[in-house]
């Protein structure tokens, strides 16, 4: 088995700081910097040091770093070598992901999974998309769903293996009485005079309108701020102004409100990503997970 101290000291490269990474691995502060300080003088390194108020890896704790990852994908692939000589898929799977991704494809795939191997046990973990490749890192997810950003450009070198799940169009969402709702499609320029209900800045929606928008001529005046599905959906329910939602977020349809697809030169579109760790893809639980995610990520949204 690989020093567990490795995994603590990923996670600090990967959270930033020991008390986020703590926190992610649900164990104490002290106990953390307790263990990465017994690592350090079994090894004679200094592979922390002070920076201000917080820490950073040294030079020799970057290193250690990159070979704890290759050890990583080598006990990746030693498990997957070892399942596969199974003759029943069995035992615990843990899949991540964002709501959305959670209600419209990792829940039907839930059926797909134990419909096929019934002693498979998938566990679902609801975690933003900032962090999950932490979490598939640090070893509490072992699959994981995720929207793109301009985050995502260094994932080709990373220790993560990730392929293009879905590309999730952005829709209007409406009130039942508005003068859209008798529209079969709607272009972003005859939104320009339109409330906006939106998510705050930092969200992958508001990111995809505002670029969308810009790029026609204009920036959507945001009357309210609503993340949360069912708070939008009940904000433009009142007529409170309309709204930009993933296609796949609406799957239980509300009877005050109208979807309209987008169309035109911009369709604003969410692109979701599937991660895995690096040496498990050919470990027959991932690939049965991962089969039945794509199956119901496959139909056109």
């Amino acid at each position: 088995m690989i020093d567990s101290r490795l995994q603590l000291l990923i996670a600090v490269c990967e959270y930033g700081t020991v008390t986020a990474a703590a926190e992610a691995l649900h164990r104490t502060p002290s106990g953390v910097s307790k263990q990465l300080k017994e690592l350090a003088n079994e090894l004679d390194v200094d592979i922390l040091e002070r920076h201000g108020r917080r820490v950073r890896l040294t030079p020799a704790g970057q290193r250690l770093v990159a070979h704890a990852r290759t050890l990583n994908a080598q006990w990746e692939t030693a498990l997957s070598d070892t399942a596969a000589a199974a003759r029943d898929l069995c035992g615990p799977i843990t899949i991540g992901g964002f709501p959305t991704a959670i209600s419209s494809i990792i829940t039907p795939a839930l059926g797909s999974m134990r419909t096929r191997h019934r002693q498979l046990r998938p566990i679902v973990k609801e975690i933003y998309s900032s962090q999950l490749l932490a979490a598939l890192e640090s070893g509490d997810i072992d699959l994981g769903l995720f929207v793109a950003d301009e985050s995502t450009s260094h994932l080709a070198d990373s220790h993560v293996e990730v392929t293009s799940l879905l590309d999730d169009p952005i829709d209007l969402l409406v009130p039942k009485e508005h003068r859209f709702s008798a529209y079969g499609r709607v272009q972003l320029e005859e939104a320009a005079q339109e409330d906006w209900i939106t998510g705050h800045p930092h969200q992958d929606a508001y990111m995809e309108l505002l670029a969308a928008t810009r790029a026609v001529g204009y920036a959507p005046r945001i009357a309210h701020y609503a993340q949360e599905l069912t708070a939008t959906t009940a904000l433009v329910a009142a007529g409170a102004g309309i709204a930009a939602v993933p296609r796949i977020a609406m799957s239980i349809p509300h009877p005050q409100v109208v979807q309209i697809p987008l169309t035109g030169t911009q369709i604003p579109r969410r692109r979701i990503l599937l991660a895995q760790r690096r040496g498990s893809d050919h470990n027959p639980r991932i690939t049965a997970a991962v089969t039945a995610l794509k199956h119901h990520s496959s139909a056109d949204p």
